[in-house]
This record gives C-alpha cells, sequence and structure tokens, in this order.
C-alpha cells in the first residue's frame, strides 16, 4: 500500500549574532511511495525569506532506493502563493512554480542508499551556487524583482526517479541554515 509524505518542522530557531539573524530549520519527514518519488514531485523543505543567504544544507538518511542507481534529488528555488501552506504542496506540484529547481543541490545521489552522517549538500553538482554567488540572497539568485508579493519562497527537493525504478520510502533529515542582516 502506497504511504503519503509527513513532513514535521521539529525546531525553526533564530540567533542574533552581532546584528546577524542565523536560523535552523530542522525538517524531519518519513516519505512516502504515493506522492513523492514514483511521481517526481517537488517536497518542500522550508520557509525560506527573500533576503535570506542560505549557507548550509545538510542531510542524513534511510536507503530509499532499493536498487541504487535510480533515484537523484535536485534542492533549489520555489515560490508559491502565500495563502498556500508548504504541506499541500507535497503531490500537488500545480500549487507551486520552481524558480531555480537545482541552485543549491544538483544531483545529490545519497538517496540511492543510506546515510548515517550528517553531511553538507550545498554546491554539489555541476549546477548549482558556485563560490561567487554563495552570498546572494534568495531574491536575486532566482532573479526575482523586489515588488514581486504575494508569493513565499520555499526550499524545494524535486526526486528524479529512473523509469521502472522501485523507490521504497523511508526517513529523510534534513538541517537548512539561512541568515538574513
Amino acid at each position: 500500500m502506497a504511504v503519503k509524505t509527513k513532513r514535521t518542522i521539529l525546531n525553526d530557531s533564530a540567533v542574533y549574532n552581532r546584528g546577524t539573524r542565523v536560523f535552523k530549520a530542522i525538517i524531519a519527514m518519513e516519505i512516502g511511495t504515493a506522492d513523492l518519488v514514483t511521481g517526481g514531485s517537488v517536497v518542500p523543505l522550508c520557509e525560506l525569506p527573500p533576503e535570506a543567504i542560505v549557507t548550509s544544507i545538510k542531510a542524513l538518511n534511510d536507503d530509499l532506493d532499493d536498487n541504487g542507481t535510480d533515484l537523484i534529488v535536485d534542492i533549489g528555488i520555489w515560490k508559491a502563493k502565500k495563502g498556500v501552506s508548504l504541506d499541500e504542496i507535497i503531490g500537488n506540484e500545480a500549487l507551486a512554480e520552481e524558480l531555480d529547481i537545482d541552485i543549491y543541490v544538483d544531483g545529490m545521489t545519497a538517496l540511492q542508499g543510506a546515510v548515517t552522517t550528517l553531511t553538507e549538500y550545498l554546491g554539489s553538482g555541476t549546477n548549482a551556487v558556485d563560490l561567487d554567488d554563495r552570498f546572494k540572497t534568495v531574491r536575486v539568485l532566482a532573479g526575482v524583482t523586489l515588488g514581486e508579493d504575494p508569493f513565499k519562497y520555499f526550499l524545494g527537493m524535486k526526486t528524479i526517479v529512473a523509469a521502472g525504478a522501485t523507490i521504497i520510502g523511508a526517513g529523510v533529515y534534513f538541517e537548512v541554515e539561512y541568515v538574513q542582516g
């Protein structure tokens, strides 16, 4: 029986350091097969303010790919109307629009096997943000103009599944850090 994805924000905290706010969102998910990996849907990780600078994306996970070669993940910037809950977007990608699907992580293969040590993925892959752009805001990286409101921006994980792949539901844990001056 197919299971739906359940997303839980364990901690969404801010620490002040010399005038800069450092935020950390801790996201735990039970990835289901009914709405995520088999359909290649976007899964929202956390909301991001337009002026945020993402400084870290760490993850650990169970094995979601029983073949070990069929599941690839991109992490990028997406937007949705302010009235839409991020949980509503899981399995209903029509409620969101991709701005840059792989700006932070491109071609992550970690979900193909269990990763039991918290690992940094920000900037990994060929299309991911390079060092020159590392300290640009979400708005600038996504090419969004200042007046573009009634939208909220979020970090979205997009899965790419090979044809005929057998994907299994399992747990994924993310820590996302960003700063906002």
